[in-house]
């Protein structure tokens, strides 16, 4: 009899290689810390300098505002004003990781997501209403998850400028304005709910087939 390929290759894979890869990196940065007494520094936890680019002012244009930097900060004008400094306070530190924390949620929770997905199916098989309602969390995730993530990034961003700049018409409420919409993300999330709606439409049929058999 002919073996059954796994029908969840090659993400499951994918995602094995993934996993192990970061486990890696992460016991090597952590290893690095006793060998050579290195400080092990994420989301810029630690940081004394920071730039960041204004993405919702452009550089040019006969109504450009002046671009002044706080004190302490200087401004590098390209297509956007850059703003960046070498003396960070606590609260530009904390709004320095608060831009890089969203990215890694959103990208943690979906690799999670995909992992309970992945396992569930393996276990209970792929046509069950446990593996369609995992497969809708993923949808949402991916969906409205990503669209958080963006706005949650954006304010940060934004407010980091504000406390940067001296410019008149700055404003932290900016960031809630001038997110960058996540299009893959959001289609690729509502083509997995998609598929879970259907899914779930397949289960029912087959249950109800099964109980007039």
């Amino acid at each position: 009899m002919a073996r059954v390929r796994n029908p969840l290759e090659p993400l499951s894979s994918a995602v094995k290689g993934i996993v192990t890869l970061l486990t890696a990196l992460m016991v090597a940065g952590v290893l690095g810390l006793f060998v050579d007494g290195s400080h092990l520094r994420a989301f810029g936890i630690g940081d004394q300098s920071a730039c960041v680019t204004d993405t919702s002012t452009t550089v040019g244009g006969g109504d450009a505002p002046e671009f002044k930097p706080a004190p302490g900060a200087t401004v590098e004008l390209d297509a956007h004003p850059r703003y960046c400094t070498d003396n960070l306070t606590t609260a530009q530190s904390l709004l320095h990781t608060a831009t890089q924390v969203p990215a890694f949620v959103f990208s943690a929770g979906a690799l999670l997501l995909v992992i309970l997905l992945i396992r569930g199916a393996e276990r209970e098989g792929l046509y069950t209403a446990r593996t369609a309602g995992r497969l809708r969390r993923l949808g949402w995730w991916l969906a409205a998850g990503s669209v958080l993530a963006a706005i949650a990034e954006s304010t940060a961003e934004q407010s980091l400028v504000h406390s940067l700049s001296r410019n008149a018409d700055g404003s932290t409420v900016t960031g809630l304005l001038s997110w960058q919409i996540p299009y893959m993300a959001i289609l690729t999330g509502l083509g997995v709910l998609s598929f879970a709606r259907v899914m779930r439409v397949g289960i029912t049929m087959r249950e109800d087939l099964d109980g007039t058999v």
